[in-house]
């Protein structure tokens, strides 16, 4: 199966690599040419670090973000 991820941002590659860990083939679509940073920080919730944790990405997050207060 091959699943098309319309968009990569952060909810296109985290659904990307939530399927790849299973097993399934994607290809993810984006608009911009060119993937570079904005200057604009994200800011992921409790919930979210969760789905992180399950996906084995949680530590690697917390190493190069910064916690907010």
């Amino acid at each position: 199966m091959n699943i098309d991820i319309i968009g990569a941002g952060i909810g296109g590659l985290t659904t990307a690599i939530a399927l790849e860990q299973k097993g399934i083939k994607t290809r993810i679509f984006e608009q911009a040419k060119q993937i570079k940073p904005v200057g604009a920080g994200i800011i992921l919730a409790n919930n979210a670090m969760q789905v992180y944790e399950k996906l084995g990405l949680r530590k690697l997050i917390e190493e190069k973000g910064n916690p907010i207060s």
